[in-house]
This record gives C-alpha cells, structure tokens and sequence, in this order.
C-alpha cells in the first residue's frame, strides 16, 4: 500500500486550480489533463486526482471516466436552476443568521464590504471577497449543513460569475454594492425580514443577468457553428 500523499499538497492544488478556474485562466469546457498539471506543479498524479475530485464535488470540474476531466460547463438553464435554489437558501441563511449576530461578526462584515469598495477594479479579489462576505454573514446562523449547501452552489457559479462581471457587468458594481450595504444595515438593526428580501432579491437579480448572458452567448455560438 502507497503512502498517503500529504493532504498540504492536494489542498494547495485544489485552492490554486479553484482560483484559476474563478478567475477564467481555465475556462468551462476545458479539458484538465493529469499529467499536464502534475508536471506544471512538480508533483505527482496521485494529489492531481485528488484535487480533481474535491473540484469536482464543489462543481467546478466534470470528471468523465476514462476520458480525463473538464472545467464544468453549465447551460442557461442549470445556471437557472442554481440560481433559484441559492436565492431561497441564502435568503433563509440570513434570516436565521441576522438574530444570532454578534459585534464581531458585524465588524468583519463591515471590513469585507470596505474591502470590496477598495477593489472594484480587480474581480479576482471582488469575486473571492464577495464570496467570503456571504458565507460570513450565513455562519452566523450556526447550521452547519445549511451553510455548507451554500458554499457548494455558491462555488458552481463562480467561474460564471467572474467572466459576466469582467465582460458586462463591471460598470454597475456600485449598485451590487450598495445592495451588500443595504443587507448589512439590515443586519445591524436586526431586521432579519428586510436583510433576508434584500439578499433573495439580490441573487435573484445576479442570476437573471448571468443566465441571460450565458443564453444569449450559447446562442451567439450555435449560429457562428451552423454558418461554418
């Protein structure tokens, strides 16, 4: 029997592989080949593996077998399906959360929401702290299974979320963040009803514009295939 590999080195495969697939240098549809990233990194196939597989059940990556690995590509219409389901999810996270709210966690809140004004220009870092202020606001809630739910469909959808922001959405920023501002107000006078509507209605409105991005480009696509 092999020794186990250090769990060090596939975490650090997974959080740079996620990072990459966030920020669009892999791109859904791309083929992920062992041996590619296993001499990239200097490091065996074993952790490659194991990495693909922690991906996989975060649903940033397909693995197919005996045909090797993508980056999850998703239709309008499961990104449809995710979106729903997260506006009713995080919308109950946070109601359950506002009532159990503490001054820290306000504090790092306000911090991440500042943190983002700070980088609205670089939607690797928005992404990732827009990320982190919502799983810190449903942690309040304390259900453990309900915020892990979260994370896992927030994750689908990141790599979506990052090339609409950069390709449309970038010059609108300032109105999601103030909706962030709002959800926090809310959550500071603990009005759990207003922060959680603010919050459905926010992914809601995210979704819709994702989805109908995504739709309008597969679209883009199919005619530019049948003219060839």
């Amino acid at each position: 029997m092999k020794p186990s590999i250090p769990r060090t080195v596939k975490d650090a495969l997974v959080e740079t592989l996620r990072d990459e697939i966030i920020r669009g240098d892999l791109v859904p549809g791309q083929y992920l080949r062992l041996e590619e990233i296993a001499a990239r990194f200097d490091v065996s196939t074993m952790p490659v593996r194991e990495a693909l597989r922690d991906l996989e059940a975060e649903g940033l990556v397909t693995i197919f077998p005996h045909r090797g690995a993508t980056v999850t590509q998703l239709s309008a219409d499961e990104l449809q399906d995710i979106y729903d389901i997260r506006a009713t999810l995080e919308e109950m996270a946070t109601r359950l959360a506002v009532p159990l709210m503490t001054k820290a966690t306000l504090t790092e809140l306000t911090s991440l929401v500042e943190q983002i004004e700070n980088h609205l220009g670089d939607v690797a870092t928005l992404v990732k702290l827009n990320h982190q202020f919502h799983l810190t606001l449903y942690a309040a809630s304390g259900r453990r299974h309900l915020c892990e739910l979260n994370r896992i469909l927030r994750y689908r959808t990141q790599h979506y979320l990052h090339v609409f922001i950069v390709e449309v959405e970038l010059g609108h920023l300032p109105q999601t963040q103030g909706e962030h501002r709002a959800i926090l107000e809310a959550c500071r006078h603990g009005d759990a009803e207003q922060a959680a509507a603010i919050m459905h209605d926010h992914l809601a409105q995210v979704g819709r514009a994702i989805v109908e991005y995504v739709r309008q480009r597969d679209e883009s696509e199919d005619s530019a295939n049948r003219a060839k």
